[in-house]
């Protein structure tokens, strides 16, 4: 008396090896959009919300990285802005410097790359950051959420397709 598996050879190979990618990129996703909309959140405001921007460099040099266990996955364009050449090659590498600090995690950071973005936070007392990172961890919970619901609903999908 034998016992005969009622699934697919297709659909054990899907659940083993596929379904840790489709979270794994879902939740990328998820990371990415909310990096986005925080770089948005810090970059369309004025003078008066911010800062006077003279060169463009601080607001050029405004990102966001995903980091999986050291490894950059994926990080914003740092568009440049009024000028800001250098903003943009600044923000680009401090990207790549800070992946050795996340070797151990999964990681959205939002950063400003200029040296001086500290000092206009806390000497001038303008909102470079800090706003943006308060609404991200108010936030990041409720992406994680919806790309982990996304990956579910793929999941369930290609399940489907493959008789489980």
């Amino acid at each position: 008396m034998g016992i005969t598996p009622q699934f697919s050879p297709s659909l054990l190979r899907f659940v083993g090896e596929e379904i840790p990618g489709i979270f794994l990129h879902e939740i990328q996703r998820a990371l990415s959009y909310l990096g986005e909309q925080c770089v948005r959140r810090i970059r369309d405001r004025t003078a008066e919300e911010s800062w006077e921007d003279r060169t463009g460099n601080l607001r050029s040099s405004i990102g966001y990285a995903v980091y999986e266990e050291g490894r950059l996955e994926i990080e914003s364009a740092f568009e440049q802005i009024a000028g800001g050449s250098a903003g943009t090659a600044e923000g680009r590498r401090v990207v790549a410097e800070l992946a050795s600090e996340y070797a151990d995690t999964f990681a959205l950071v939002i950063l400003a790359g200029m040296e001086y973005a500290p000092y206009v936070e806390a000497m001038r007392k303008k909102d470079v950051l800090a706003s943006a990172e308060l609404w991200a961890r108010s936030k990041i919970h409720e992406y994680i959420d919806k790309g982990a619901a996304r990956a579910l609903r793929q999941i369930e999908k290609r399940m489907r397709a493959l008789g489980g």
